[in-house]
């Protein structure tokens, strides 16, 4: 286990916050569970009140009159998983509104649905939504490194969880995120959704790892999990509140008949879902049927931390049409589109989809993420060919 910190991008923006965090008194920070969020704020603001309400005997307190536990919060203060007592959103309210101050209040909060369900109802306008996700290739310097493709899918199958970071040793590591899906996910959604069928969910998950990178069919699924396919719908909806997977939707544009319908899915750790399908280390996922799609939704994860740890929005689609022309992802940021595709060897340019044919008017030069350089090269026109850590917008 890790007996050093390691610096997150999140951590200036809450030390020397944006003009745009400075408009809200309360941050409530989501993420899944596991990726330090706690640590994060206490190490930000250690002279802040800390308060954790995954502290059964806490949270019994805050349930029984959340008034009464209110008068106990001194900002500035740190509440933590506030989706266990909703309750004292109101109080917070108040307390925000008296002091008016911006950041006075850090909340943090792993179940999506559950948090934001009560947020909306009662911090409307005084509530900034922070997302931190597992440690990025910045925060792990990889770039520094310019590992081999090997290396690089060694450290993709140790996850992003800041504790496994420096484990190299794979049945610790198994165990550890064993006992995750077990303590965490399990827990979670059938808190959730009152899931008695643990087999079939167990089923479900693994097939889902399975599936990532790769458009969804929710008939498909229900019947490989052996569930009907409103239930594998309940349970993805599950999964993405939980912060675990991520759907991204096809780009419609004018092009609407001829494009396909379907989602695609993309765990937000690669490494869980290398775990959960099976591929144990590096070089089995490698050399594996899966090793495309896998470092496609490392990928993927990798922009949604470019952006989310940086406090700032992306909308993320892809392009395919039924008679095969694809795009793998359309990163769109403060209007501009930027094509991004995942190569992790080095493709021809005439196999590239011709931007100039498809592009609109805010297209950006396409990138084609790749494991086969360690530094920008041009490949054409429109594309050029990037390492993973050099992927710019």
């Amino acid at each position: 286990m890790p007996t050093h910190w390691i610096q997150r991008t999140f951590e200036r923006h809450l030390e020397a916050p944006p003009p745009s965090l400075r408009l809200f008194p309360v941050w409530l920070l989501l993420g899944p569970r596991q990726v330090g969020k706690s640590s994060l704020l206490t190490h930000c603001g250690p002279q802040r009140q800390y308060l954790t309400l995954d502290d059964l005997a806490t949270r019994a307190r805050a349930h029984a009159d959340p008034v009464l536990f209110a008068r106990e919060l001194r900002p500035p203060l740190i509440v933590d998983e506030i989706q266990y007592a909703p309750q004292l959103l109101s109080p917070i309210k108040q307390l925000a509104d008296s002091l008016g101050e911006p950041g006075c209040i850090w909340l943090t909060g792993s179940q999506n649905f559950l948090v934001m369900r009560e947020v909306r109802e009662t911090l409307a306008g005084r509530v900034a939504i922070l997302n931190l996700l597992g440690l990025s290739d910045d925060e792990k310097q990889l770039g520094d490194a310019q590992p081999t493709p090997q290396g690089y899918f060694d450290a993709l199958v140790r996850t992003g969880f800041p504790k496994l970071w420096s484990v190299d040793d794979p049945d610790a590591r198994d165990l550890y995120l064993s006992s995750y899906t077990q303590t965490y996910v399990e827990r979670d959604v059938r808190e959730l959704l009152r899931v008695d069928r643990r087999r079939e969910f167990e089923i479900f998950l693994r097939l889902c790892a399975m599936r990532t990178g790769c458009l969804v069919n929710f008939d498909d699924l229900a019947r490989d999990a052996g569930v009907s396919a409103p239930t594998v719908k309940a349970w993805l909806s599950v999964l993405e509140d939980s912060f675990l997977i991520k759907f991204v939707q096809p780009e419609h544009q004018n092009r609407s008949k001829r494009l396909v319908k379907s989602p695609k899915l993309y765990f937000l750790d690669m490494g869980l879902a290398a775990h959960l399908a099976g591929w144990k280390t590096g070089e089995l996922l490698r050399l594996g049927p899966q090793a495309g799609a896998a470092f496609e939704t490392h990928v993927f994860s990798e922009i949604c931390k470019r952006f989310r740890h940086q406090v700032r929005e992306v909308d993320v689609r892809f392009w395919r049409t039924r008679d095969g022309q694809e795009i793998d992802l359309l990163v769109e940021h403060q209007g501009r589109v930027h094509p991004v595709e995942v190569k992790i060897g080095m493709p021809s340019p005439a196999a590239l989809p011709p931007l100039t044919r498809i592009a609109a008017p805010n297209w950006e030069r396409g990138q084609v993420v790749t494991l086969a350089v360690t530094t920008t090269q041009t490949l054409s026109a429109e594309w050029r060919a990037v390492p993973p850590w050099e992927l710019a917008f």
